[in-house]
């Protein structure tokens, strides 16, 4: 089986994919997002998996703007608990440090120590923090370093300098699995739509309402504008019931009856927030 992830072996992708489809799988490595959603729509590979929200970085948007693109049906998530770790050379010393690279969502994650600890040193993005771990080894720069996992540090024979160096140690991204065409729903507890309401006032208020009438948690809400439509915005949504569900098709209705448009996304198992812990 193979595999679409952002990143490289060791990443946290690495480790979200193999916990939602186990070991026995081929990883399709790949640079960018868009890279990814191009290896799934190709059929280079059977399936996806992406990280599409961070506890503390908020909502990728740019993941979400694929998922409306190209419309890919997400059925299976997982959350991971990120640790970052500042890795390096062995014998590699925070005041030896003049660079550390690292994926910009990490860097974010990372800001109060990178603040305090190294304020002197340059903070530069990198396409994946494995690959951030992965070009200071082959760099074999003690004057450079990564925020990655241990996992990765151990992967490329590079050595933790400091542990659990984010900001706030509750840090969790979830990430889904994405396939191609439709999946099974029949064990759905959760599901993802894009919702675009009419120009009206009360429109949002409105549709909402819908959720709370049907006693219908949300568990994400994000706006993102429309292209081309000035002052208009679309909305992702994820809410606490599977698209075959008698609630799920009256919420449709409903929302279609009030002139909203609505895109399914996606429909799955709930998974639990306490997911693995990944340092």
């Amino acid at each position: 089986m193979k595999i679409a992830i952002q990143g490289q072996i060791a990443s946290f992708h690495d480790v979200a994919a193999r916990q939602l489809f186990g070991d026995d799988i081929e990883l399709i490595c790949c640079e960018t997002f868009a890279d990814v959603f191009a290896a799934l729509k190709s059929h280079q590979a059977d399936y996806a998996v992406t990280a599409v929200e961070n506890s503390l970085h908020g909502p990728i948007t740019q993941v979400y703007d694929l998922l409306l693109r190209d419309t890919p049906w997400i059925f299976k998530e997982t959350y991971l608990q990120i640790h970052q770790c500042l890795v390096g050379l062995p014998g590699t010393r925070i005041a030896d440090i003049k660079e550390v690279y690292s994926h910009v969502a990490a860097l974010s994650q990372c800001e109060d120590f990178l603040t305090h600890q190294l304020h002197n040193a340059k903070h530069l993005e990198h396409a994946d923090t494995a690959g951030a771990a992965a070009d200071v080894a082959k760099w074999k720069d003690e004057t450079k370093a990564a925020i990655a996992s241990a996992a990765a540090a151990a992967h490329y024979g590079l050595e933790v300098i400091q542990a659990n160096i984010e900001t706030n140690p509750h840090n969790y991204t979830r990430f889904v699995a994405l396939s191609r065409k439709k999946q099974p729903t029949s064990d759905a507890t959760k599901t993802s739509i894009v919702l675009r309401t009419n120009h009206q006032t009360g429109a949002l208020y409105r549709a909402l309402g819908v959720f709370e009438q049907h006693g219908i948690n949300l568990t994400m809400l994000t706006s993102r504008p429309i292209a081309g439509q000035h002052q208009r915005y679309m909305f992702y949504v994820d809410f606490t019931a599977g698209i075959d569900s008698l609630a799920a098709s009256h919420i449709t209705q409903e929302l279609r009856a009030l002139e909203c448009d609505v895109t399914v996304l996606g429909s799955y198992e709930a998974a639990k927030i306490s997911g693995t812990s990944i340092g």
